[in-house]
């Protein structure tokens, strides 16, 4: 008997070993990446013997009873030194079967987190402001979740709490909590009263309509002609991805093309069939839905368009160009935005454009640059090497080739006045979007400040953990667009901000902001 209870005590022992020599190694080969691949791990510590420093002691704090979630918590702590919202680990994504929801939806404003819709349990608090969370002050969370999710600014941290509040997993890990939430709120008096809010297993939440509703609302990209007299245009548009990025992938990366596809139907009000052409036919095709929206406005005599990136965390940039072009006309073309993008050549970076080797990279590019290099760029400029009419005719050929017969024959827009509605939600390349409109100019922004930084790490370099299988990605890139000393370089500000009381005037709308620029440019007619 002695001998079996000494077998049990060393295969406890081993497989707990294990489990921290599996984490061990893999913040171990995280770290090599980081350091070969980040454009610059070491500024965001205090420097490199900071970096060290750091790294062991929070390799000392990886033990055998740790859960997987517990390690990435441990990982984007580490990593929250970068202020770099795309530098972290992943949480798996939680089984819908089974998952437990928080009862109330939150939206956030300039200046606080508030209810924007609930079950029928709780309507009485739709509107009220969130001031603390189990007797903790929301100023005081805020600064616990920079340690928590890597990000870049103020609107960062406010959008990771409110996922964290609202996702019953990372609250458990978060709020050292099981169940409920003790809640703090704030009414429309300014009295503070405290409600504990469990998390359910099901919830229905209030069908609250909108003034404003979009029977074409198919979730990723539409069009509408709307205001009194239906004279405005209006994109919503709520990842930068199309169809014709989607076909792109499919002609020229096919084994990209599954990703595209999950990528483009997760935000879809439907459901893919298998049948590959038609699933990607079912995808709304951006410049086909920019022709038809600029024909209406033509036929209107429309002075206005508002393009809605409320809920838009970024995707491929440069699909955009040709609709700056649409709206600029040769302006844009030789515009100089002083902006830089900066690249570091790295492994996981050749792998992620397609390349095995240095050596292919420098053949394609008949360069003669190594591993660690950097690549400096201006960035947003169009080719200053082609000619007017080259940059023309790049321009009207659509996103790479895809879309041309309806750049071709889309009406100018070079008069109209723009307004741009962001969020914290509004992200990398849809950030770029908004960055490039309000310099080009005749643009407002209409919301809350974006969560991108303007002077940030940028793109998304995808990695595995080999023990643990986590997943993660790496910057490879610095983005510089503003002056380091301009408020811009950390947060790009709305020209109209969205506080709580501008969200209290228009009743809590879920479209609030477009209610509000529709307001602005009543008054400006």
């Amino acid at each position: 008997m002695r001998n079996y209870l000494i077998i049990i005590l060393i295969i406890i022992s081993t497989l707990a070993f294990s489990q921290e020599s599996r984490y061990s190694s893999d913040f171990e080969y995280f770290i090599e990446k980081l350091i070969e691949t980040h454009p610059d791990p070491y500024s965001g510590f205090g420097g490199r013997i900071e970096f060290s420093r750091e790294k062991e002691n929070t390799k000392g704090r990886i033990t055998d009873s740790m859960t997987s979630d517990e390690f990435i918590v441990l990982m984007n702590q580490f990593l929250s030194n970068l202020n770099d919202g795309h530098t972290s680990l992943y949480f798996a994504k939680s089984e819908n079967k089974g998952r437990k929801v928080f009862p109330l939806q939150l939206k956030i404003s300039s200046d606080k987190i508030f209810v924007q819709n609930t079950t029928k349990d709780y309507e009485n608090l739709t509107g009220s402001s969130i001031v603390g969370i189990n007797n903790v002050s929301i100023d005081k969370w805020l600064l616990k979740t920079k340690s928590f999710f890597p990000s870049e600014n103020i609107s960062g941290e406010y959008y990771n709490l409110v996922k964290i509040i609202t996702d019953h997993r990372l609250a458990h890990n978060f709020f050292n909590c099981s169940e409920t939430l003790e809640i703090t709120f704030s009414d429309n008096s300014n009295e503070e009263f405290s409600k504990i809010i469990p998390f359910q297993e099901q919830v229905s939440f209030l069908n609250r309509k909108s003034k404003i509703e979009f029977d074409n609302d198919n979730g990723l990209l539409y069009c509408s002609m709307i205001g009194k007299n239906h004279d405005i245009g209006y994109l919503a548009w709520n990842s930068i991805l199309s169809r014709e990025v989607v076909e792109n992938t499919r002609k020229n990366s096919p084994d990209g093309l599954q990703g595209n596809l999950s990528w483009a139907y997760s935000y879809l009000n439907k459901k893919q069939t298998g049948n590959t052409k038609e699933d990607v036919l079912k995808i709304p095709a951006l410049y086909e839905q920019f022709y038809k929206l600029s024909k209406e406005m033509s036929e209107k005599s429309s002075k206005y368009l508002i393009i809605d990136l409320r809920e838009n965390s970024g995707g491929m940039t440069p699909i955009v160009n040709p609709l700056l072009y649409v709206l600029y006309g040769d302006r844009y073309l030789n515009f100089d935005f002083g902006a830089e993008m900066i690249r570091r050549i790295s492994p996981l970076y050749l792998q992620k454009i397609g390349f095995g080797t240095i050596n292919d990279f420098n053949q394609s590019y008949r360069s003669n640059l190594k591993i660690g290099d950097y690549l400096f760029d201006r960035f947003g400029n169009v080719d200053p090497n082609l000619s007017l009419e080259q940059k023309r005719e790049m321009l009207q050929s659509g996103y790479n080739g895809f879309g041309a017969e309806y750049l071709r024959k889309t009406e100018p827009m070079t008069g109209v006045e723009i307004f741009v509605l962001c969020s914290p939600k509004t992200f990398s390349a849809a950030y770029h979007f908004t960055y490039f409109l309000k310099r080009l100019g005749r643009t407002k922004i209409v919301g809350v400040a974006s969560r991108q930084a303007g002077n940030a790490f940028m793109e998304t370099t995808n990695l595995t953990l080999p023990e643990t299988g986590i997943s993660g990605s790496i910057s490879n890139s610095r983005q510089v667009l503003f002056k380091e000393t301009s408020q811009s370089a950390k947060i790009l500000k709305p020209d109209y901000e969205m506080t709580w009381e501008e969200f209290e005037k228009y009743g809590f709308d879920k479209n609030a902001e477009i209610i509000k620029t529709l307001e602005l440019i009543e008054n400006n007619k």
